[in-house]
């Protein structure tokens, strides 16, 4: 039997056109037994679709993800250029964005926090990083059954 749609766990959406990059998050995300479905996508373009339900996402509709993680070097449309289009539009402005970048440069962070990014991690994403963020941002996520890490239930707000 199916789950009501409202009670499935909501997803993380990555964009992030970087495999080994993505497959890091992932496991990350792993080991934090975070239980919440991972989406990656290729591109800024691609990302759009998925959230807006168009073109291959056509015949699911449109989609609010829990998180999105975001790379800001993408080929095409820039993660600042997504993040713009995003944070712009009513049905999607108030979803928490974390940006992913191997740079420290403080203009580009500081253009993002403008934009409206919760937090930003400097690549590669690793597990002690994925931790904190997500205690920050107190998001409700499903953690899996198996003894989740101490710092991963005091991130969900949970007590032992």
């Amino acid at each position: 039997m199916a789950l009501p749609q409202d009670t499935l766990p909501q997803d993380i959406l990555m964009i992030e056109d970087s495999a080994t990059d993505a497959e890091l998050a992932q496991r990350a995300f792993q080991r934090a037994k975070i239980a919440n479905p991972f989406k990656v996508v290729a591109s800024g373009e691609e990302a759009l679709a998925y959230l807006r339900g168009t073109g291959a996402y056509a015949k699911r509709g449109p989609t609010r993800p829990l998180l999105i993680l975001l790379d800001l070097q993408l080929t095409k449309m820039s993660g600042l250029d997504f993040l713009r289009e995003i944070k712009g539009e009513v049905s999607t402005g108030d979803i928490p964005v974390v940006t992913l970048s191997m740079t420290r440069s403080a203009p580009a962070i500081v253009m993002c926090i403008k934009l409206g990014v919760e937090q930003h991690i400097i690549k590669p994403v690793d597990f002690k990083a994925l931790v904190r963020v997500t205690k920050k941002l107190k998001l409700p996520l499903m953690f899996m059954s198996t003894a989740a890490p101490e710092a991963a239930l005091a991130s969900s707000g949970k007590t032992k």
